[in-house]
């Protein structure tokens, strides 16, 4: 039988480690949960098997979504699990899953665990759902689980949804500003240089400055093309560095407004992940090391890889989570509600609730906030357009 290592957080504050030996991890945590104290960490104590593949293919959120909620709904109705995916399997159009079922069902029917044969796919199926469905396991509430995933899973599809829509309306302004733009320096702008030239005037400097960025336009135009597509290489290649993927979520989390807007959705993100793999009896360490691999933002996984070294060395959850300036104040005081009330599950999801509605508040409102900002900066740039143009044109008018 295998041996399991675990680590606790007692009541008085001790942090006390030993080893049980379970059939499998589910039972080894449910072990650990009928000790006195908050379970911080279970984990097998020999090698896992490296024999496993990953299938190479992809399903959208939302078609994982149908997956989990008719696979819920099936074995609600009393259909065995192998049955189920053996006819999610036949009904199913999507080749990459048919495949992905196939494998399962083949898993199965070979003895092992359905979390584990998700796991062989950590491209389709996330650690939260392959840890949620685990803890099912143990208790023989798959059903319940799946069901609870899917709530979860379209939470974060309607979460990512409002995002997008939010950040719809400044990407199509600032998209049409720059084609005016564009159009007026390299159509309008170019018949009216004839003018300016015959009438040997004096161009403002502004109206020189357009003149050059109309000439790189139309006759430099390769060096554009060629800067631009240096520019994204170089973008792509910065991302790819640890470094400079850090730099890039960190500018998001600084920008006026959309900051903002961004670290609440992360913090939606976090709180309701936390809540549901709590609820799952995933002990608290094993949960901030889960969320750090798919928090979505190297700057907020830095953070929870600090709070779980913190709580590994006996420091309570609310006070690792207080000491993190990317984590709002109100986060650890209702954690420490929670400490004190053993409800850590609970408090996360009164926060998941708050900071969805704080979202879902956001993103009716960015048009509004953003609105005036883009209008100056429109109005600058058409301005100095207007401006550059019409001050030759009245110095011939004036001067005929």
């Amino acid at each position: 039988m295998p041996t399991y290592s675990y680590k606790i957080h007692l009541s008085k504050g001790q942090i006390e480690r030993g080893t049980l030996q379970a059939a499998t991890q589910a039972e080894a945590i449910q072990k650990v949960h009928k000790l006195d104290g908050i379970a911080l960490e279970v984990k097998e104590l020999k090698e896992k098997s490296k024999s496993q593949f990953s299938f190479g293919g992809h399903l959208s959120l939302k078609e994982r979504i149908v997956f989990t909620e008719q696979l819920s709904v099936m074995l609600k109705a009393g259909i065995t699990l192998v049955q189920a995916l053996k006819g999610l399997r036949e009904e199913t159009s999507n080749k990459v899953l048919a495949k992905i079922l196939s494998e399962m069902v083949s898993d199965l029917e070979g003895g092992m665990a359905f979390s584990q044969a998700l796991a062989k796919h950590p491209k389709v199926f996330s650690t939260i759902y392959c840890q949620m469905v685990a803890s099912a396991e143990r208790t023989g509430n798959i059903a319940g689980i799946l069901n609870k995933l899917t709530e979860q899973q379209q939470k974060e599809y309607e979460l990512k949804g409002k995002v997008r829509g939010a950040l719809m309306y400044p990407a199509i302004v600032s998209t049409l500003l720059v084609g005016v733009i564009i159009m007026v320096i390299t159509f309008i702008l170019p018949k009216l240089m004839g003018l300016f030239e015959q009438s040997n005037i004096s161009l403002p400097l502004s109206t020189q400055i357009l003149i050059g960025i109309s000439n790189l336009f139309i006759h430099d135009w390769y060096w554009l093309i060629g800067g631009l597509v240096g520019l994204i290489i170089g973008f792509n290649l910065m991302l790819k560095t640890k470094s400079g993927l850090y730099s890039w979520d960190l500018i998001k989390l600084k920008v006026p407004v959309l900051g903002s807007f961004v670290g609440k959705s992360y913090m939606a993100r976090f709180t309701q992940s936390f809540a549901s793999l709590a609820e799952a009896g995933i002990p608290v360490l094993e949960i901030f090391k889960i969320l750090e691999g798919v928090i979505g933002s190297t700057v907020y996984a830095a953070e929870l890889e600090k709070i779980a070294a913190d709580v590994e060395n006996g420091i309570k959850v609310s006070t690792a989570i207080r000491k993190s300036k990317y984590f709002p104040a109100m986060i650890g005081q209702l954690v420490s509600v929670g400490e004190q009330s053993g409800d850590l599950a609970g408090i996360f999801n009164v926060l998941g609730n708050f900071f969805e509605k704080e979202v879902d508040t956001m993103a009716k409102n960015l048009s509004t906030i953003l609105e005036p900002l883009i209008m100056i900066v429109m109005g600058a740039a058409v301005g100095f357009v207007l401006l550059s143009v019409m001050q030759p044109i009245l110095s011939l008018t004036n001067a005929a």
